[in-house]
């Protein structure tokens, strides 16, 4: 693909259509049960998710799918692939808190299925009933040829952004105000990427439940925005 080096920009567009604006992912209970309104408390709940959160076993997910598809497209072990491949899709989903937090993957991963069809690159592997959002991002990354420091750049700068436009309609903070935090965030962006790309698995600490916590007491919301 000639144009793999803009390519990867579909995928942190806000007009992909995936329906990510729908869902805060526990932002939208957490900011009310602890009545938050600050734009730099904001900053620091994405921060500390970014550090400690479950985002960063997402994003090291992304390079475990990303190399069975380079063995399988080489035809290595490939009934043991498969095996893994939808062991770790169905272990990925289970390990997220709420039906709805997994309802939401499940409904994202396909309309990038979707997407990707369109673009030539229809997937042929088999698939969970319910399919993680890690998985869908990966064959799109290793469909169009993105390297794999720049799928976990691109997916946590893409799931940030998400954050920040969920805040916007939720707390007194504008658009420029989102960018500048946004702006802020990347060198924290680069070093988690980095970090996740050189860690084992098995590695990661992962220790932040505020927002897992926050998405389980969100339908007890009197009024909401969002999904989740």
């Amino acid at each position: 693909m000639k144009k793999n080096h803009l390519v990867k920009y579909l995928l942190i567009s806000p007009s992909l259509p995936v329906g990510g604006f729908c869902y805060s992912e526990g932002l939208e209970s957490y900011l009310k049960i602890k009545n938050l309104e600050e734009s730099d408390q904001i900053k620091d709940l994405i921060k500390n998710e970014l550090k400690i959160g479950q985002i960063r076993i997402e994003a090291k997910c992304l390079i475990e799918f990303f190399d069975i598809f380079v063995d399988l497209k080489g035809f290595c072990n490939v009934k043991d692939n498969k095996r893994r491949l939808l062991s770790l899709d169905k272990w990925l989903l289970s390990s997220r808190d709420t039906v709805e937090i997994r309802d939401q993957q499940t409904q994202m991963a396909k309309s990038l299925f979707e997407l990707t069809k369109e673009f030539g690159f229809e997937y042929l592997y088999e698939k969970n009933k319910s399919i993680s959002w890690s998985l869908a991002w990966s064959w799109a990354c290793f469909s169009f040829q993105i390297n794999q420091l720049e799928m976990i750049e691109n997916f946590i700068y893409a799931w940030t952004a998400n954050q920040l436009s969920a805040a916007i309609r939720l707390i007194p903070m504008g658009s420029i105000k989102a960018q500048t935090i946004q702006f802020e965030l990347l060198d924290l962006i680069s070093e988690v990427s980095q970090e996740i790309v050189d860690r084992n698995i098995n590695d990661l600490y992962v220790g932040n439940i505020s927002l897992s916590m926050a998405q389980q007491n969100h339908n007890d919301l009197y009024t909401k925005l969002f999904r989740n």
